[in-house]
């Protein structure tokens, strides 16, 4: 089965020294009416990330070697090691691809570790580690978790992937951005036959509530159904009008008096851009009198065009990346004009000439010998959420990496209290984006170790320093950590 890059939009990134492989993991709780609790545990590969291999009839395939440690209280209760084949794909042109495997656990705490191989190229495994929880009732009604799918279809042949009669493909992501207008998913009810009776009526609403708790009353369903054992959910709510903000979905089980047994929630976030059709381009008359025809130079208007790329959305991108890359002057400057008229239809000049000066500060703070500054993580986080409040920043530590933690009090998009990490494991000083709570950002709950791993890659010929930072407590409190949880 085909997995979209849409599922990693909020991929972790697994880091190495020589190669990134970006993956992510999610796990979501089951009950089997007999055998208790399961987990799904999810992990969806980013194809562009893996080296292909030749495979049949001229095509290429990435390989993953994937293997699933699960531990409870220092001790291992489940272990899976597998090979995981990408679909098969013409040379360049890699598409992701996913694993789904089940485990039976009792309720608890776990740690599960996951090592991930690419065995195209070869090299050590990438090594990432999760707390999961299971918590099912013992008695009474309940709800499974709610898992977020991207496609669903009558099962034809058990796999994987199968379950409840369907083959459902789990969306691995709490992020949905504008081009995507439906939020599917998939949930399952428990013992509604213990409680009401078999066969006897009961009710389930859905709905979707602002980050203030409010219903939104376009997104609100209520489902008649008869009590059974487990009852499947395969449900959709239209999410098209939701505009950029973070969400939950609620899905509750009602009783005769219309009185909550049981709820369950999952929390999203949504981007919502009006794309910009290139058939509304505004008329070359009135784009001739603007400041879009100030830029003449076709190779410089594209240039410019691209440093928008941190602030575009949707069909925007996709407009600059593909249809602009051969357009002509007129065609350009009119997505220059219309792209800031959509923003500001009072001022687009003067939307623009901040967005313009924004990018000289950035080009100018963050530029190196092989990009721009626009182009950089930094440079792209701070056009597209705006200047942090407080930037904490280390860049001769002896015990670290080079590193910088950017605390926002509110974002661009009103998002509050929100951090992002960057660092350098190299001299150039082209600090990547390593870690954030920012929803669809990079997620890495390996942040304290890897930006603390200087003194095990630069000192190695200091053998007291060596043997005094193996003893230290990787994960005790100290100022990276303090950094990241009160910036200052």
């Amino acid at each position: 089965m085909k997995i979209k890059g849409l599922l990693l939009l909020a991929s972790l990134l697994l880091a190495s020294q020589v190669f990134a492989l970006r993956a992510f993991f999610d796990y979501k709780v089951f009950n089997h009416p007999t055998d208790g609790p399961y987990v799904e545990c999810i992990t969806s590969f980013d194809g562009a990330t893996f080296q292909l291999g030749a495979a049949d009839s001229g095509l290429f395939m990435a390989k993953a070697e994937l293997m699933i440690i699960i531990s409870r209280l220092g001790e291992i209760v489940e272990y899976k090691k597998l090979n995981i084949n990408g679909p098969l794909v013409a040379n360049g042109q890699p598409e992701d691809f996913m694993s789904l495997e089940r485990f039976l656990l009792p309720n608890g705490i776990y740690d599960v570790e996951l090592e991930i191989k690419d065995l195209v190229r070869g090299g050590s495994a990438e090594v990432f580690t999760q707390k999961m929880e299971i918590n099912n009732l013992s008695s009474g009604v309940f709800i499974s978790d709610i898992e977020f799918i991207s496609a669903y279809r009558k099962s034809e042949d058990h796999n994987a992937f199968s379950k409840a009669g369907y083959d459902i493909i789990p969306y691995v992501s709490g992020y949905f951005p504008t081009e995507v207008t439906s939020l599917m998913f998939y949930a399952e009810i428990y013992r509604t036959a213990d409680v009401f009776g078999e066969g006897e009526p009961f009710v389930y609403t859905l709905c979707v509530l602002d980050a203030a708790d409010n219903a939104i009353e376009s997104c609100k369903k209520i489902k008649r159904e008869k009590s059974t054992a487990v009852l499947p959910l395969i449900q959709s709510v239209n999410i098209g009008e939701l505009g950029t903000g973070e969400y939950k979905l609620r899905v509750e089980v009602r009783n005769r008096d219309n009185n909550a047994v049981y709820t369950k929630e999952r929390s999203f976030s949504r981007t919502k851009v009006q794309p910009m059709d290139p058939s509304t381009l505004v008329a070359d008359a009135t784009v001739a009198g603007s400041f879009a025809a100030r830029y003449t130079n076709r190779d410089e208007l594209y240039a410019l065009i691209q440093a928008h790329l941190p602030i575009a959305q949707g069909l925007d991108r996709i407009t600059i990346d593909n249809q602009l890359k051969e357009a002509d002057p007129a065609m350009l400057q009119s997505f220059l004009y219309t792209f800031w008229l959509r923003r500001n239809p009072a001022n687009p000049e003067a939307a623009f000439r901040e967005y313009e000066k924004q990018v000289n500060e950035v080009n100018q703070a963050f530029s190196n010998g092989r990009k721009p500054g626009w182009r950089t993580d930094r440079g792209r986080v701070y056009l597209q959420y705006g200047p942090p409040n407080v930037r904490a920043m280390r860049h001769n530590e002896a015990d670290y990496f080079p590193f910088e933690i950017w605390h926002y009090y509110e974002t661009n998009d009103k998002l509050h209290d929100r951090r992002f990490l960057f660092y350098s494991t190299d001299l150039t000083m082209d600090m990547e984006l390593l870690h954030s709570d920012v929803p669809n950002e990079v997620k890495n709950h390996q942040w304290k170790e890897m930006v603390r791993s200087r003194p095990l890659a630069l000192n190695m010929g200091d053998s007291s320093r060596l043997n005094a930072n193996q003893n230290k407590d990787p994960f005790s409190s100290d100022e990276l950590e303090n950094l990241w949880f009160s910036p200052h």
